[in-house]
C-alpha cells in the first residue's frame, strides 16, 4: 500500500464510523502534547487567599479521579478504535456500547503492552545516554557531543523500531486475543522485512494528523471571521452563544476523527499485510 492509499482509507473509516467517535476523541485528547499550564494566583497585597482545606481536599480528589478517568478512557478508547475498525473492514457495524465493552475486555493486555513498552523505552535512553555522560565528565562539553553522535544515529532507528513493534503488537493483542509477551513476539517476527511498510504507517499517520489540524484551524479562523461580522449588529453575549454553539461540536467532531483516523492507520496497516 503507498501512503495515499493509507490516508485514504483511514479518512474513509475516519468519516464513516461515527461511533467510534467517542474514542477517537479520548485518544486525540490525550495524545497530543501537555495542557495544564498552571497559573500562579498568588497574594500581591499582604492577605491571600485563604482557601479551607476541605476544598483544597475535595479540588485535588477531583483532579486525581479525572486523571485516573482519563487514563483508564484512553485504554477502553485504543481497544475499542482497533476493534472497531478491524470489524469495518469486515463489513460489520459496531455501536458506541459494543465498542465500549471490547475496549474493556482488551484493556489488561494494553496496559501490559505500554508498560513493557515504556520500561524498555527508559531503558533504551539510559544505555544510549550513558556514554555521553561518561565522556562529558571525562572530557568536557565536547567529548559528550561526540559521544552522543554515535548514540544518536545507533538510537533513533532502534527507538523507532520499539514503536512500531509497539502499534503492531497492540493490533495483535486485541484483533487475535493474544496475551502481552506473545503479541509483542508476534509484532517483531510481523515487523520483519516490512520496516518500509512501518515508515509509510508514521508518514501517513503525521499527514492525515496535520490535515486534521489545518482543518481545525480553518474552521475557527472561518467561525472567529464571522463572529466579528456580527459583533456591531448583535450584543456580545448572543455572538458569545454563537461561536460557542458553532465552534465547540465542529472542533470536537474533527477532534474525534483525527483520534479514529491515528488508530485506523495502524489497523488498516497490520491488516492489508495480513489479508495479503
Amino acid at each position: 500500500m503507498t501512503v495515499s492509499d493509507i490516508v485514504r482509507q483511514g479518512f474513509h473509516y475516519a468519516r464513516t464510523c461515527k461511533s467510534l467517535w467517542l474514542f477517537g476523541l479520548f485518544v486525540a485528547m490525550t495524545s497530543g502534547g501537555s495542557n495544564g499550564a498552571g497559573r500562579d494566583t498568588g497574594a500581591s497585597d499582604g492577605g491571600g487567599l485563604d482557601i479551607p482545606g476541605p476544598a483544597i481536599a475535595a479540588l485535588v480528589s477531583f483532579v486525581l479521579i479525572a486523571a485516573v478517568a482519563s487514563i483508564v478512557m484512553r485504554l477502553i478508547a485504543e481497544g475499542a478504535l482497533i476493534e472497531g475498525v478491524a470489524r469495518a473492514r469486515q463489513g460489520s457495524v459496531m455501536n458506541t456500547g459494543e465498542a465500549f465493552r471490547a475496549g474493556w475486555t482488551h484493556s489488561g493486555v494494553i496496559v501490559r503492552i505500554a508498560l513493557l513498552y515504556f520500561a524498555v523505552t527508559v531503558g533504551s535512553l539510559a544505555l544510549l545516554m550513558a556514554p555521553c555522560v561518561i565522556a562529558a565528565r571525562a572530557f568536557g562539553l565536547a567529548g559528550g557531543i561526540l559521544a552522543g553522535v554515535p548514540a544518536l544515529v545507533a538510537g533513533v532507528p532502534w527507538l523507532v523500531t520499539l514503536y512500531l513493534v509497539q502499534a503492531f503488537a497492540l493490533r495483535i493483542a486485541v484483533i487475535e486475543n493474544r496475551q502481552a509477551l506473545d503479541a509483542i513476539g508476534k509484532a517483531r517476527l510481523f515487523l520483519h522485512g516490512r520496516l518500509a511498510h512501518g515508515l509509510r504507517l508514521i508518514v501517513a499517520t503525521f499527514v492525515g494528523s496535520l490535515a486534521f489540524g489545518v482543518a481545525i484551524v480553518v474552521v475557527i479562523a472561518a467561525v472567529v471571521l464571522l463572529l466579528m461580522g456580527l459583533v456591531p449588529v448583535l450584543r456580545m453575549p448572543p455572538v458569545i452563544l454563537i461561536g460557542a454553539t458553532v465552534l465547540v461540536p465542529a472542533v470536537l467532531v474533527l477532534m474525534a476523527m483525527a483520534g479514529t483516523f491515528r488508530s485506523s492507520v495502524w489497523t488498516i496497516g497490520y491488516l492489508s499485510q495480513v489479508d495479503a
